[in-house]
């Protein structure tokens, strides 16, 4: 709104600064340019309104279509073939216009419940468009002899930095009146942005700030009608990118919703499949060699080796069973005292909450945390474990426990018994973070992460 306004006050009060040229053929290709980005965007919010079949998305999609058809018939076509000046061409491109800036407004405000369309009914939505420009054409048409011309046509260099008020009061009104169904639309889209958090309406709300300025412009240089391009005609198109780049993030939404689901799909059907052989596999497994010579070390390890193997398909099924956007927190605090529960011990958590993290180094931390937990219950015997998650220079994660502990430099003499701390510490440092393990016999032991 700052940048508009002070652009505007520039070309209104510094008249040295000459913001008007006769460029026909530059006139030419803004209006085609306005015509065609109006008509991908009411296309892709048509999309969005089949998706939806709210009746906000619908009224939106008619006032981009309209807007966009009006440009094309009404401003592009005649400024082609050279009668862009014309009573016709004035007088049309004002009545689709106003038109469709008053169902731009209404589309601010209209209710988010939805429409109830079945058949061909949508389709017969899209012809309206087309026909109700035809309706608009025909009216003006029959009458265009008995309006006036609207503005006056002929400029010269001197008069291009001053404001020209000297068009048709129905025109000027026209204008007075487009700006202020912009405000509006302006107001209720902030409003929906607010309420709803819709990106999609973050952008509208900018768009029409950008388009009520232009109007203001076309108020005082009414160069939509003549061979002249003035700074409204520049604030229009930008109105216009406003609202490619608001349907250029509902694609990438779009297209981000498509590929969630596909993948939490897929995370599905591999749940569905872990579960139902390799971890029914192994709990047989488990199961049967209880029923083997318990002193014998070979059964004693292929018994721990199938735990383990156990422990990492739950943790696995656990981990494609969450969803994409559940806090850290949380899951943290869910994987934790499943781990406690499974191992034997007591845990103590103090989780930060809120704190903002991607996927892959959420389920990095939660890994980190839950293998901690279960060699503090396995190897160092410990009673309570304490999970600590904090956010200051980075994400923080501690656990500590109060078990035995172990000597440090043994432990790396032996590099088999320390392959759980070799892994925590690739998670960490794969995802650019910092490990730390601190122990001693006796005193327990303490695993940090920094990411």
């Amino acid at each position: 709104m700052l940048v508009s306004g002070a652009a505007t006050a520039v070309v209104v009060f510094v008249p040295s600064f000459h913001f008007a040229y006769r460029q026909p053929a530059l006139h030419v290709a803004l209006e085609t340019s306005a015509s065609l980005i109006g008509l991908l965007a009411a296309y892709l919010v048509f999309g969005r309104f089949r998706r939806s079949g709210r009746t906000d998305d619908f009224v939106l999609f008619y006032a981009l279509g309209l807007m966009a058809l009006s440009n094309l018939f009404f401003a592009a076509l005649p400024a082609v073939v050279g009668g862009g000046s014309s009573r016709f061409a004035t007088w049309a491109a004002i009545s689709g216009r106003v038109l469709g800036s008053l169902a731009f407004a209404l589309a601010a405000f209209a209710p988010q419940r939805g429409l109830r369309l079945s058949g061909r009914r949508p389709i017969a939505l899209v012809l309206s468009l087309p026909a109700l420009v035809a309706v608009v054409a025909a009216v003006v048409a029959v009458f265009a002899s008995r309006l006036p011309r609207g503005v006056e046509t002929l400029f010269t260099p001197e008069e291009s930095g001053r404001p020209k008020l000297e068009s048709d009061p129905i025109v000027l009104g026209a204008q007075l009146v487009t700006m202020a169904l912009f405000v509006a639309a302006a107001v209720g889209f902030s409003w929906k942005a607010r309420r709803t958090g819709d990106n999609l309406m973050q952008w509208l709300a900018v768009a029409s700030v950008i388009a009520a300025f232009s109007r203001l412009n076309y108020f005082l240089y009414p160069s939509l009608y003549t061979e002249w391009v003035y700074t409204g005609d520049f604030f229009r198109l930008a109105f216009y990118v406003a609202i490619l780049a608001a349907a250029a993030r509902e694609i990438s939404s779009y297209w981000q919703h498509i590929s969630r689901t596909a993948a939490l799909e897929e995370r599905r059907r591999i749940v569905r499949d872990l579960h139902d052989g390799l971890a029914q596999e192994l709990a047989f497994i488990g199961r049967n060699l209880y029923r083997l010579d318990e002193r014998d070390p070979t059964v004693a390890r292929i018994r721990a080796s199938t735990a383990r193997a156990l422990t990492e398909s739950r943790r696995a099924i656990a981990a494609l069973t969450r969803p994409f956007d559940e806090p850290l927190e949380h899951a943290l605090a869910e994987a934790a005292l499943e781990t406690a529960d499974r191992e034997g011990t007591k845990i103590a958590l103090d989780l930060s909450p809120d704190l903002e993290i991607d996927f892959e180094r959420r389920e990095a931390l939660i890994r980190i945390a839950c293998e901690a937990i279960a060699n503090a219950a396995r190897h160092g015997g410990a009673s309570i474990v304490r999970v600590e998650l904090s956010n200051g220079r980075g994400i923080r994660l501690r656990v500590t426990d109060d078990g035995t502990g172990f000597d440090l430099d043994v432990l790396a003499e032996e590099p088999r018994r320390g392959f759980g701390l070799v892994s925590m510490r690739e998670r960490a440092h794969a995802l650019g973070g910092r490990f730390s393990v601190s122990s001693a016999p006796g005193e327990g032991t303490a695993v940090e992460v920094i990411l």
